[in-house]
């Protein structure tokens, strides 16, 4: 029996509640396998633990990818009392963590820890001044009678819960369960439509820490095109860019890491259905999974889609429903019209 669909908004508030660090995606990958199930003719993992759910079809094979991994901390140094050091798994800006809630994965389950900081009183005018970074955090876990049970090496994550308001989410994670969500959303619709395409939707891992899951899920899918979900700068004022709004848009990367005609495919879908886009130069490498599926076997043409995300890598990342649906219906008649890209 099929389960019951869970709306954008809901999707993003569960998918961005799973602990799922770089190199250790299971749980969320496996939420996701499940949800997948119901709008996939296959669903299987590689060896580098991506998830790859496959729409059987005859016609040209097209690839959607989003990683499924998160910026977390890793323990590095344990004191005799009940404190701990970290080190960033990603691009973590120390400060915005500073007396946040946090979960230690150990072995034996998940112990509470906090960030704590020097207070005011104690701290030198030297001090005062200085931004913090990771010598001057320490995680207090001394609520836990069982805290020994923690070891170098054990995972940490925020302990932040997301939430809704007016079709804006603000959750952590969303860089890049978002693009988890638009492709679920892009599945629920075309597992409704019949396509020539085979389309395989790729949840890949370890993006955070340069990318191999989506590599080796390109290879292992033989794909002749790859669109990358991910997410880029939203509402931010970047010098010699153009400003990429929330609410109007994902953004469509043009530059050479791109194929141009598939991204003039991508437009031309977009004029026709009525979707609102955004551009994004990108003049060299896109810092995403794009420079790497392009790269697969003999080359594939790759495209990059960004939906507008403001205050990334922040322990509250923030997003509009409506960004992640007009991406999902981009992927989806990007696909029923893959044909006519080689008649262009």
């Amino acid at each position: 029996m099929s389960k019951e669909k869970l709306s954008t908004k809901d999707l993003l508030l569960k998918l961005s509640a799973i602990p799922g660090p770089s190199g250790y995606e299971d749980e969320v990958i496996e939420e996701i396998k499940t949800i997948m199930c119901d709008y996939s003719d296959e669903c299987f993992r590689t060896p580098m633990g991506s998830l790859v759910c496959v729409k059987k079809g005859i016609g040209p094979k097209i690839g959607f990818f989003a990683h499924a991994d998160q910026i977390a901390f890793v323990v590095t140094k344990i004191y005799e009392d009940g404190f701990l050091r970290l080190s960033g798994v990603g691009g973590w800006d120390p400060k915005t963590v500073v007396s946040q809630k946090v979960w230690i994965h150990t072995k034996k389950g998940k112990l509470r820890g906090v960030v704590g900081f020097m207070p005011p009183h104690l701290q030198t005018t030297e001090e005062s001044k200085k931004v913090p970074d990771y010598d001057h955090l320490f995680v207090d876990v001394t609520m836990n009678p069982n805290w020994k049970d923690i070891s170098i090496g054990d995972l940490v994550t925020l302990d932040i819960e997301g939430f809704e308001k007016n079709g804006t989410i603000f959750a952590p994670a969303l860089d890049n369960r978002a693009s988890c969500v638009a492709i679920i959303k892009a599945a629920e619709l075309l597992s409704k439509i019949n396509t020539d395409a085979e389309v395989y939707y790729v949840f890949s891992t370890q993006e955070e820490i340069g990318g191999p899951g989506a590599k080796s899920g390109a290879y292992i899918s033989e794909i002749e095109y790859g669109i990358v979900i991910d997410v880029t700068h939203g509402d931010e004022d970047i010098p010699g860019y153009p400003k990429i709004k929330m609410g109007e848009g994902p953004a469509v990367a043009v530059g050479p890491v791109t194929n141009k005609k598939f991204v003039e495919h991508i437009n031309k879908v977009a004029g026709k259905y009525n979707i609102k886009t955004q551009i994004e130069p990108i003049p060299g490498r896109s810092g995403t999974d794009t420079d790497e599926v392009q790269l697969t076997r003999i080359g594939v043409k790759t495209a990059l889609i960004s939906i507008p995300l403001k205050y990334m890598h922040n322990p509250y990342e923030k997003i509009t429903v409506k960004d992640v649906e007009d991406t999902a219906k981009l992927l989806v008649f990007t696909a029923v019209e893959i044909t006519e890209v080689e008649e262009q």
